[in-house]
């Protein structure tokens, strides 16, 4: 049940703890030991830090002058001098004031004393009123008189000490928990109050102070950490009266000379203190583990039922007498499903007659029972119940060696292999027809976005597939300039159905044009709508350029020389591109060796020969059967002696009668072009670098649910289940100081297994196979079991927990345990969310046609430039991050995932510290409609 709310600290216990601090300050004065102006014990400094550590901090304003003036009216009243009285005062609230800065974060929080960390602060506040004290003592030894100095300010210091420790916890503790009965608690008090006695008794021996102590630590381990402290303000009242009085192991040290009694006072104070030191921490142990005990029980709750639920096939496997298979002991819902059985029929067999696990299984078996191997994973077909394809992964779950047992994770992906194996047979089919098709092809959609084309495209063209595919195909300058009838195929498709015919120029990369004769024409679906346009081009550019070619090249090349050479390797013809390659004038080459042209070095080196007309002979003798060398770089000289880099391809001209009749040279400068090669390769390796690098993170995050899911929880799972043996008892009984240890151990365990199942989770969502049930659900029918799975986490908070039932049945279709998974998913946070004293509120109703479901709390909000990324995987907010609240970021992208796939909507209303709004969507169920759920 939720806590309400502290009630503020109103003035009136303000101007209670003041007259407290005025009494208390004269009555230990007066009680001060003849001759010594310091007390030998102080309550007023425990009382004055506890008004300031309980007011707000924008009363300390006020508060400080009146705690100074009640400091000085005691000492006023215990007959004081003013001097001493008003220096004595100040210091005080100074004192006070320094601790409460420490204990309250600056004022910005009312203390509690909840766990390790509160205490440290306690602790630091008491070392800080004592230091202030004693530093403000050597201040004043120079007004009044403070002799001796050195043990005024020691008894000082240790009287502070203790007034903060035994006084102050006693505000400070909220919990309010007994593990006990209460006649151990008569019993408790009474050996407490008799063992206080027997120590304090006139002339009991000094060895006897802890047995005190040891009846304080029993009331910290058994009962409430009120009751603790209660009881230490209790001995402390009556150590100090019973050293006062003479009596007791500090008291009679004083009686016998043996301590002065500055120093006694401060020896019962420093006692008290220490006992505060081993009783506090002991009680907010406990009272911490308490109530992370009851968290683990309320998630232990939670984790059952998600793993019982797991959209993943969850099977326990032992192996068989003879040791060579693993039998099915158990298994979850999902399993049956997959396996497409009984749990009567599967229970019992083998693994291997379900699935078909291959020829490996019989040596990957003996490895895993005897632990040399910790895990096995294959994907087969089913061999019993129905036809289907799986993916097992099979994961140790003992240590033992002689009682292995392990767990099995069965993944459907039979829709996902058939898929597979007829898109790659379109897909093979589709790139070899396009890919062997020596024309241009280039598939567009209905807007004439380029989606496909084939490698010929890129061979004619010079684009790269990577420069064509997103553009418009009116926009590549390949299709007819005439864009009217490219955009008039695509603006209305449903015409006659007779392809477009005709022919248009085609600018290249490089800026050249190809002839193209275009076949276009649209390709529909089995609909009969239009799906896809096909434009096939065929390149005539030889075909259209024949006649003239050899005058035209001969007269206007400027880039392309072309040479004639006769039988005897002398040039005879030569066109216009070789005078703008090397300079030459053509009449000047006509008559020389062809080898002039070419770099001597390079071609004796590429021939072998040793002169150069021998190495001209080579090279035409290593002329194919086609009578044509392939295109080659050579360097070629110029008439400068520069050189220049062509691309040269030497063919046998032959007459009619096909006899030999000389030869030709067609050179092509492709110096720009091979830079222009050598920038085009390094950035493709840079795309290569990038797309392994796209792959290989896509393959880790594969792996990363992977290894969480098969590597990760069969050890945590197995440390869980044994802890929890070990706790309840079931191998031996755990000592007291041992129950602590497992606790945590639990604890972190439990964190573990609910990370892995949000992942596991996650990845069952992505998955393209997962099918929801689309059973109809009544929403109002589901608000009674959430509220009472929520309970378990309140307890122990201070929250207050508003239920807001439908009045009408709420009827959707889907999963209902994936629909309650939402709901707690999103309760869970709010609680996790929400300071102690806010409230939480949940609703199911209709809006609009729609239900609707509502979870608000008043925590710590969410800011506003933050909300888009909410629903990301293992995002979390950075007012979470700065407080430190534990998460993975992953409940609220399973929850969008689950909303989605039931064709709903999440949406989220918060601000920075105002609290946070969720609110989904779901449509209604209704008679003779049916609603799509993926």
């Amino acid at each position: 049940m939720s806590r309400p709310a502290e009630r503020p600290f109103g003035w009136a216990p303000c101007i209670g703890l003041l007259a407290g601090v005025c009494l208390s300050a004269a009555t230990a004065a007066r009680c001060a030991p003849d001759g010594y102006v310091v007390a030998t014990f102080w309550p007023a400094a425990g009382l004055g830090l506890m008004l300031l550590a309980l007011a707000p901090a924008r009363r300390w304003l006020a508060l400080v002058p009146l705690l100074t003036v009640a400091g000085i009216l005691g000492d006023l009243l215990a007959e004081r001098g003013l001097r001493l009285s008003v220096t004595h005062g100040v210091w005080e609230a100074l004192a006070a004031l320094g601790a409460a800065l420490l204990l309250t974060h600056g004022g910005r929080r009312r203390p509690q004393l909840q766990d390790q960390e509160d205490f440290v602060r306690l602790v630091g506040a008491a070392i800080v009123s004592g230091g202030l004290i004693v530093l403000g003592g050597a201040i004043a030894s120079r007004v009044v008189d403070l002799e001796p100095l050195l043990p005024s300010v020691g008894t000082a210091l240790a009287t502070h000490l203790a007034a903060v420790l035994v006084l102050v916890p006693m505000a400070l503790v909220t919990e309010n928990r007994w593990a006990a009965g209460r006649l151990e608690l008569v019993v408790q008090v009474a050996l407490l109050a008799g063992a206080s006695v027997v120590t304090f008794l006139p002339g009991a021996s000094s060895t006897l102070t802890f047995a005190p102590v040891l009846f304080l630590a029993w009331a910290a381990l058994r009962f409430d950490l009120r009751l603790a402290c209660g009881e230490l303000a209790g001995l402390a009242i009556f150590t100090t009266a019973q050293t006062l009085d003479g009596t007791g192991p500090f008291g009679a040290a004083l009686v016998t000379d043996r301590f002065t009694p500055l120093a006694a006072g401060a020896l019962a104070q420093a006692y008290l203190a220490c006992a505060a030191l081993l009783v506090l921490p002991l009680g907010i142990a406990v009272q911490r583990n308490t109530t992370l005990l009851d968290r683990i029980t309320a998630d232990g709750k939670l984790f059952r039922r998600n793993f019982t639920e797991s959209l993943v096939g969850m099977v326990f496997l032992e192996p068989d007498e003879a040791g060579r298979d693993l039998v099915i002991v158990d298994l979850n819902e999902t399993a049956l499903r997959i396996l497409g059985g009984t749990e009567e029929s599967l229970l019992g067999t083998h693994i291997a007659d379900a699935v078909e696990v291959g020829a490996d299984y019989r040596t990957v078996v003996p490895q895993l029972i005897d632990g040399s191997r910790e895990g096995w994973r294959v994907e087969g077909p089913l061999a019993h119940g129905r036809a289907g394809r799986v993916t097992l992964q099979i994961s140790s779950l003992g240590e033992s060696d002689d009682d292995p047992f392990f767990a099995a994770q069965l993944l459907d992906v039979t829709a996902e292999y058939k898929a597979r194996r007829a898109l790659e047979a379109a897909q093979s089919l589709t790139n070899a027809t396009l890919d062997t098709t020596n024309c241009i092809i280039m598939v567009t959609n209905l807007e004439g976005r380029v989606v496909r084309v084939n490698h010929a495209t890129s061979v004619i063209t010079g684009y790269r597939e990577s420069e064509l595919l997103g553009r418009r195909v009116w926009e590549t300058g390949i299709t007819p300039s005439d864009t009217h009838d490219a955009e008039a195929l695509f603006e209305w498709p449903n015409r006659a159905g007779v392809p477009i015919v005709r022919e248009s120029d085609a600018i290249t990369r490089s800026g050249d044009k190809r002839r193209i004769v275009w076949n276009t024409n649209i390709v529909r679906d089995d609909a009969g709508h239009a799906a896809y346009a096909v434009l096939t081009g065929i390149d005539v550019t030889a075909e259209r350029t024949t006649a003239g070619l050899v005058s035209h090249l001969m007269e206007a090349s400027l880039t392309t020389a072309i040479v004639g050479i006769d039988t005897a390797g002398r040039i005879s013809v030569a066109s216009s591109g070789l005078q703008h390659l090397l300079g030459y004038e053509r009449d000047e080459l006509i008559g020389q060796p062809f080898h002039l042209l070419l770099k001597a070095p390079e071609l004796l080196e590429r021939t072998g020969a040793d002169t150069l007309d021998e190495a001209f002979d080579i090279l035409v003798r290593g002329l194919g059967r086609d009578g044509e060398t392939r295109a080659r770089d050579w360097t070629w000289v110029t008439r400068n002696g520069g050189e220049q880099l062509v691309s040269m391809t030497l063919s046998v001209a032959e007459d009619t009668f096909a006899a030999r009749s000389g030869y030709l040279c067609v050179a092509r400068d492709v110096s720009e072009q091979r830079h222009s090669q050598e920038l085009l390769i390094a950035a493709l390796d840079k795309e290569r670098t990038a797309v392994e690098r796209l792959r290989s993170l896509d393959q880790a995050k594969n792996e990363f649910v992977s290894t969480v899911s098969h590597e990760l929880r069969t050890p945590v799972t197995s440390i869980v289940g044994y802890t929890e043996m070990l706790a309840d008892g079931s191998v031996v009984d755990p000592l007291p100081d041992q129950l602590p240890l497992l606790e945590t151990i639990n604890r972190n365990g439990q964190r573990l297994i609910s990370m892995i199942n949000d992942l596991l989770m996650l990845s069952g969502l992505d998955s393209d196979t997962v099918h929801w049930r689309h059973d109809t659900v009544d929403l109002a029918d589901t608000v009674g079991p959430i509220e009472e799975a929520i309970r378990p986490l309140l307890a122990g908070r201070r929250l207050t927990f508003d239920v807001v039932p439908p009045d009408t049945s709420v009827p959707v279709l889907g999963d209902r345990a994936q629909l309650e998974r939402v709901m707690i998913n999103l309760l869970s946070n709010a609680v996790k969310f929400t300071e102690d004293g806010g409230t939480i509120g949940f609703g199911v109703g209709i809006e609009d046609d729609l239900a609707v479901i509502t979870v608000r709390d008043t925590g710590i909000g969410i800011p506003v430039g933050e909300q888009g990324d909410l629903f990301q995987r293992f995002f979390r907010s950075s007012t979470a991050q700065a407080r430190q609240i534990q998460g993975t970021g992953l409940g609220l992208s399973i929850v969008a995932a689950i909303v989605s796939g039931h064709g709903g909507t999440i949406d989220v209303s918060s601000e920075h510290l105002q609290g946070s709004t969720f609110t989904v969507t779901l449509p209604l169920a209704r008679s003779g409609s049916l609603t799509h759920v993926r």
